[in-house]
């Protein structure tokens, strides 16, 4: 079981390492952004504000880069994930 928890760990630290470094995944989400922004523009039943909208992926509190900056920070500090060999 030790083996398997390394690498699940390993995959975490992959996870947080490549994918939730925003100069990666900014730019994919600011394409699927602008991809949908006419449509979220028009959409009459929206839960929240097209102005939400424009700020979700940069740009606040609340933001997908403000999540995935914080998501990163924590998971790269967890000791377990820190502790793995390189």
């Amino acid at each position: 079981m030790p083996a398997l928890q390394t690498r699940y760990l390993g995959y975490v630290r992959d996870i947080a390492e490549r994918w939730l470094d925003w100069s990666r995944l900014g730019p994919i989400a600011q394409q699927y952004h602008t991809l949908i922004d006419a449509d979220v523009k028009r959409d009459t039943r929206k839960l929240e504000s097209y102005e939400d909208f424009e700020t979700s992926v940069e740009g606040g509190p609340r933001s997908l880069q403000a999540f995935a900056e914080q998501r990163r920070a924590y998971l790269l500090s967890l000791p377990a994930i820190a502790a793995l060999p390189r």
